[in-house]
């Protein structure tokens, strides 16, 4: 199943916005984020949604983020072609992280279009993304908690294995070096925490 991630502005298009979600599910893409777009509180101006699962700005948009990597594309909403800055935060993350990034409507920043394909539906979007070989991309510990935990303790207790195991003449570095690398992988954030 494919997976999708919807940015835009939450004041200015949280209609279209969740149209778009709806849309998404309606073609059978799972959204990641946001799940459940109706708005239930807010800190200044920043919207909280229903499928917010913890009411702080920083790890909503940081779960957002990782969202984003996690995704096979990431939507954007503007109709009119305003995309503020939280959402341009969001299309230079995709960017980063290689993930497709596709519109209805190209934005009205110059720099920004270079970086949005321009389609001409949701439908066109999933028909595009489908037709290119994906790579896995897993969700990480904001996403799925459970299971990045149960993740990081079967790598730690192997790491814990190899570094401990008595008497052994192989040399363990080749595999606590990959099992290192898997782990911070599968509890990475998007952004650094201070």
């Amino acid at each position: 199943m494919l997976t999708a991630t919807v940015s835009g502005s939450f004041h200015r298009h949280m209609e279209a916005i969740t149209r778009a979600v709806h849309e998404l599910a309606s073609v059978s893409v799972h959204v990641l984020s946001p799940a459940d777009p109706r708005i239930v509180a807010f800190q200044g101006e920043f919207l909280f949604v229903a499928s917010d699962p913890i009411r702080s700005v920083r790890l909503v948009q940081d779960r957002h983020l990782e969202s984003i990597r996690a995704a096979n594309f990431l939507w954007l909403v503007c109709p009119d072609g305003y995309v503020g800055q939280s959402a341009s935060m969001e299309i230079g993350y995709a960017v980063r992280e290689g993930v497709p990034i596709f519109s209805t409507q190209a934005p009205t920043d110059l720099t920004l279009r270079q970086y949005v394909k321009v389609v001409t539906s949701i439908a066109a979007a999933v028909t595009m993304i489908s037709s290119i070989p994906q790579q896995r991309r897993i969700p990480g510990i904001l996403i799925d908690p459970h299971a990045s935990v149960e993740k990081a303790h079967l790598l730690l207790d192997r790491i814990a294995y190899n570094l401990t195991r008595p008497g052994s003449a192989a040399d363990p570095s080749r595999d606590v070096n990959r099992d290192v690398i898997e782990l911070h992988k599968s509890v990475a954030l998007p952004t650094v925490l201070h």
